[in-house]
């Protein structure tokens, strides 16, 4: 379900749709108008909101011959510009010399997200899911109906897209993606293709207690808000990271841990019950994922900082009662990292090629 609530995401919120020729439409209707001195006033009155509509319809790039929306690409360079600027400083973009600095951060992130939705519509396309058609369309209004109607009114639904930089063309597509996931996951299911399912409930089982492929931690973390300085969130974190590594006793460093992570310190509530994260790679963030596997049993790491601000992770063993009561949760989730590593096949097929105007749009520069 889609809640004006969650935060929208970074990745698989695109849109592919054919490009639009909505620039050669304005230009002939301008000059019909000026030749013929009808409505004039009107048409240049209006003329910043076809300017925009234009650019918003363009085509940027290609990805494994779909076409990538001037709209996508918007969305995924404001998000990843308030991301950074939340790890690094709220002002980053106001001060050209540090806009400069984090440039290539910026591009990089962007470049390489733009091909997340032809992931999941590649993967669609080889096992022959259809990507369009009635059913998709159905539950995409239905979707957006109940999304309206958390809004008392359109204009406070139209600044909302607007505050997340989104519009409503690219909503629809990213609901529809969502279905599209949903889909291929049946259908993969269908086809057997996951290695464990409940019916085989019991190796996975086996597989989650005792394989190097699963991990569980606790952490505390310390969010990057606003108005708040990164570089000291920077050091408190580094601060509990070497009280807590000085500590030679684990069930004295466990019992610590537990006290940062009830304190006002911690920004993330989730880890208060104390059960911890479990997790395969493909689940968490990278950064986050490989500082975890390279702990050792009750060992601390040091800050690992993340998009939004600074974790101290520790790695716990697993809890056989905890593994047996969430099974089907833990499955859910590892049905969910099958499903990413299937749609990785066609990463190398996924190259973004930006066209002429794609290359010429400064990402930094965008508001």
């Amino acid at each position: 379900m889609v809640s004006r609530n969650n935060q929208l995401q970074p990745t698989k919120k695109g849109m592919s749709k054919k490009k639009k020729t909505v620039t050669i439409v304005v230009i002939v209707v301008l000059a019909v108008a000026l030749i013929a001195g009808i409505i004039a006033a009107v048409v240049l009155s209006n003329w910043n909101e076809y300017k925009q509509y234009a650019a918003d319809r363009k085509t940027v790039a290609t990805c494994n011959g779909y076409e990538i929306p001037y709209e996508e690409l918007y969305f995924l360079t404001m998000f990843y510009k308030d991301a950074l600027a939340s790890t690094y400083g709220e002002d980053i973009w106001d001060d050209p010399a540090t806009a400069e600095q984090y440039r290539t951060e910026l591009e990089t992130l962007v470049t390489e997200n733009l091909c997340e939705n032809y992931l999941v519509l590649s993967a669609c396309r080889q096992l022959g899911i259809k990507t369009g058609g009635s059913d998709i369309d159905k539950y995409v209004d239905k979707e957006i109906k109940k999304l309206r109607a958390e809004f008392s009114s359109e204009k406070e639904y139209e600044a909302w897209l607007d505050e997340h930089w989104m519009t409503e063309h690219y909503m629809r597509f990213s609901i529809g993606i969502s279905y599209l996931e949903s889909a291929l996951y049946y259908t993969l299911l269908d086809n057997g293709l996951f290695r464990y399912t409940m019916d085989n409930a019991a190796d996975f089982r086996d597989y989650v207690e005792n394989s190097g492929d699963y991990v569980r931690t606790i952490h505390v973390f310390i969010e990057n808000v606003e108005g708040e300085d990164p570089a000291a969130n920077l050091a408190e974190a580094r601060k509990i990271s070497d009280t807590l590594r000085a500590i030679e006793d684990p069930g004295e460093r466990r019992e610590l841990m537990g006290d940062y992570i009830g304190s006002a310190i911690n920004d993330d509530l989730l880890t208060v019950t104390g059960d911890g994260y479990y997790f395969t790679r493909g689940e968490m963030d990278e950064i986050y994922e490989d500082a975890s596997f390279d702990l050792a049993f009750g060992e601390v790491s040091q800050p690992v900082v993340c998009s939004g601000g600074n974790f101290v992770i520790m790695r716990l063993y697993p809890d056989t009662e905890y593994i047996h009561t969430n099974l089907q949760e833990l499955m859910n989730s590892y049905h969910g990292v099958a499903v990413g590593l299937y749609e990785e096949q066609f990463r190398e097929d996924c190259r973004v090629a930006f066209n002429e105007y794609g290359l010429g749009i400064d990402l930094v520069s965008l508001k």
